[in-house]
């Protein structure tokens, strides 16, 4: 029923949706038309991180999906952050400034702004390539780099309008980040996906090469380390031999046992750093677990800079040379370091996100260096551990110093194959860089487009039709349910709970009058507005099988249509010949009166003892156009009925009336603002409710009905008036 309740709210404002499904129309059709075309431009770049380059301490690490995932995020977010796309910018700025066929032409309009005209064109080619070159943001406090900014975002250059355009997408499960860019000139989109790949390498490179060379630092460091380790093993050896010129078992015995006690010391020892090496490696794993993912970011590219870099890294060999301890070459690379961290800007909006980055990368170095300390340690304790197992069996076998010359020969030679390890990945990491990051290959390079995307015409008219239908629709279906009116029977049933003796259909009282409706005819007989007049008859019917004569209609508010239905059945009743006196008796709005003109004197009639009351009547009524029908008025006043009414008046008289009339019919005012319905209800055999389908029950309403309801004796039931022609059957 609820349903019907929305489909007949949506048929009766057919015509606002369907107004506002052509308007929707209309709006996409223009938007449409003027809607410029754009040419795509797609380019494809491999980034190489599945394929193993790094430089490792060991060869069996196998790929971490969460961790290539996490850098392909850091690397679209690169290709996003404001230097890359500010690079772009720049680019395409001096194309414009030198090339002969400008991606943008600046309209007429456009040149007389201050943003153009106050422009030294020559400057800006300079500054922009000086910014180029340190790969710097434009400063918005100086004055000639803010014109050079405005200059940018006339052409619609600026970060926001590229970034509108730019998509950049990883191609799922693959290697190749999809680079898409669209633009009204498919020169420009081909120009752009193919220059901000070579903007972002060359800015992600100065992002690696600082960790690049600390890698190499370090790896030189450990190599120098473990020459220095085959040093002391072969000296040992040498000092071994020297030690066996006696051919005494004993002698040789004892000696082993000499050596199972110092490699047993040794063992302990690099046990020892082992276990002190994974407590630091547990804590720089919480303290990155703690400081979370954070973007990439890179130090500024600036000469002094770079001669601090150099200058390490000629220490870092000149230490290495020197055994890989010396204090004051490690402090001057420690003061040195210092300067270049301070030196490092950030390129982005944030100071503690890039705080953070430096932390996550110092901890990351951290980290590398932990493990590779770790992972020698495994192989050196390994090796003791060997050794002592070999010493031991010398010393209780008594095998000859041979035997042990050669398990010693053995070791030292598996430090020499380590070193060698070493020396060829510190090479590799000279000739190629240590990180995968840097690899990055432009496999498909941008064309500028032929034709122009599809505009994607008739979608967006389907769309914009069917969303203005959508929306329409949906609003009416909510004001509807909004509606808390008692605009149907099943609603009045479920709300007042009255017997409902008819449900009067709305009708059009401004351009035909009540009792045109009962002039009936042929011609009207099948008339929609004829539908009135049967409901009229339903409540004529049910007046007359309740027996009684002398009917009150009040309502529980003002303007519910008592007058038009008092009026209206009077109406009815005349087609059956029967005669109807009408009594105005609602003081507070006498419309009745004025509808029909009648003579305001119920208020002066009072028979005052006179034997002969049909005589006296006939001084007060009026005769209305209604056959049949009379009419007896009042005037409008803000007393109640019995403060206006005489003694012995006309209402204490009705039942000798009764005889001369078939039925009488009485006004009353409505329950919740007056009381003369209650006064007026001694004199009336019967009360009729009569309520508005655009009335909301409110809790005023609910008291009155409980009055009614308590009126079993009286009350007939209700009349539902003004119902819609669809909610008349719901």
């Amino acid at each position: 029923m609820d349903l019907m309740f929305f489909v007949n709210a949506l048929l009766r404002k057919k015509w606002v949706i369907i107004i506002c499904t052509i308007a929707g129309l209309l709006a996409a059709l223009l938007f449409t038309f003027t809607k410029k075309n754009m040419y795509l431009s797609a380019a494809t770049y491999s980034t190489g991180f599945t394929m193993k380059q790094q430089v490792k301490m060991t060869t069996d690490e196998g790929l971490n999906i969460f961790e290539i995932d996490q850098r392909f995020k850091n690397v679209i977010e690169t290709f996003k952050s404001p230097v890359v796309i500010c690079m772009l910018s720049y680019d395409l700025m001096l194309h414009d400034l030198t090339s002969k066929m400008p991606y943008t032409t600046i309209s007429d309009k456009d040149k007389t702004k201050k943003e153009y005209t106050e422009v030294n064109f020559e400057k800006a080619k300079q500054i922009l390539l000086q910014k180029k070159a340190s790969k710097e943001i434009l400063k918005a406090y100086d004055p000639e780099e803010n014109k050079v900014y405005q200059l940018i975002q006339l052409y619609q250059y600026d970060n926001e309008a590229i970034l509108d355009e730019l998509t950049v997408d990883r191609v799922t499960g693959t290697d190749y980040l999809n680079i898409i860019y669209k633009s009204q000139n498919p020169e420009m989109s081909a120009f752009v996906v193919n220059t901000i790949g070579k903007e972002f390498i060359s800015f992600f490179t100065s992002i690696t090469s600082t960790r690049t060379e600390e890698s190499t630092g370090r790896l030189d460091t450990l190599a120098a380390k473990k020459r220095k380790e085959i040093d002391d093993k072969t000296r040992q050896l040498a000092d071994y031999k020297k030690s066996f010129n006696s051919p005494n078992i004993n002698d040789r015995s004892t000696a082993a046992l000499e050596m199972v006690k110092e490699q047993q010391s040794k063992l302990s020892d690099e046990q020892s750093k082992l276990n002190s090496l994974n407590a630091d490696l547990r804590s720089v794993n919480q303290n990155l677990e703690n400081l979370g993912s954070v973007s990439e970011s890179a130090p500024a590219n600036n000469s002094e800079l770079i001669a601090l870099q150099q200058k390490n890294r000629d220490l870092a060999a000149e230490l290495t040379k020197k055994g890989g301890v010396d204090p004051a070459i490690e402090a001057q690379m420690t003061e040195n370091q210092n300067k270049i961290n301070k030196l490092q800007p950030s390129n982005t909006n944030s100071t503690d996100r890039s705080d953070k980055r430096k932390k996550r990368d110092d901890l990351q170095a951290q980290k590398i260096k932990i493990l590779n300390d770790i992972e020698a340690q495994n192989t050196t304790i390994s090796t003791l551990q060997a050794s002592v197992r070999t010493y031991n069996t010398l010393a209780t076998s008594g095998a000859g110093a041979d035997v042990m010359a050669d398990a010693m020969q053995k070791e030292i030679d598996r430090l020499n194959t380590e070193y060698n390890q070493m020396t060829g990945q510190l090479q590799n990491a000279l000739n190629v860089t240590v990180a995968p990051e840097i690899n990055f290959k432009q496999t498909l390079i941008g064309q500028p487009a032929i034709k122009p995307e599809r505009s994607g015409r008739k979608v967006i008219i389907g769309v914009g039709a069917i969303a203005a239908l959508m929306v329409s629709s949906l609003w009416i279906i909510i004001m509807d349910f909004l509606d808390q009116s008692v605009r149907s029977p099943s609603i009045f049933n479920k709300v007042v709970n009255l017997k409902l003796l008819a449900v009067i259909n709305k009708i059009d009282l401004k351009h035909k009058a009540v009792e045109d409706y009962f002039t009936i005819n042929e011609s009207n007989a099948a008339d929609k507005e004829f539908v009135y007049v049967e409901n009229m008859r339903k409540l004529r019917y049910e007046i007359e099988t309740s027996g009684k004569k002398i009917i009150l209609f009040t309502s529980t508010k003002p303007s519910e249509g008592k007058t038009t239905v008092i009026e209206s059945l009077a109406n009815s009743f005349s087609l059956t010949k029967k005669r109807v006196l009408l009594i105005d008796t609602n003081f507070s709005n006498n419309s009745l009166t004025e509808k029909f003109e009648a003579k305001p004197l119920l208020d002066q009639f009072s028979l005052n003892g006179e034997p002969n009351a049909m005589e006296k009547l006939a001084t007060v009524n009026s005769t209305t156009k209604i056959p049949n029908v009379d009419i007896i008025g009042c005037k409008e006043s803000l007393f109640s009925p019995d403060e206006v009414l005489q003694k012995n008046n006309l209402l204490e008289n009705l039942p000798k009336l009764s005889g001369r009339y078939d039925y009488i019919l009485l006004e009353g005012a409505s329950l919740n603002l007056h009381a003369d319905t209650k006064e007026l209800m001694k004199y009336a055999d019967a009360v009729i409710a009569v309520f508005s389908a655009k009335s909301v029950i409110r809790q005023t309403d609910k008291a009155s009905i409980r009055f009614l309801k308590n009126q079993n004796d009286k009350l007939i039931g209700a009349v539902l008036n003004e119902v819609e022609e669809d909610n008349v059957d719901m």
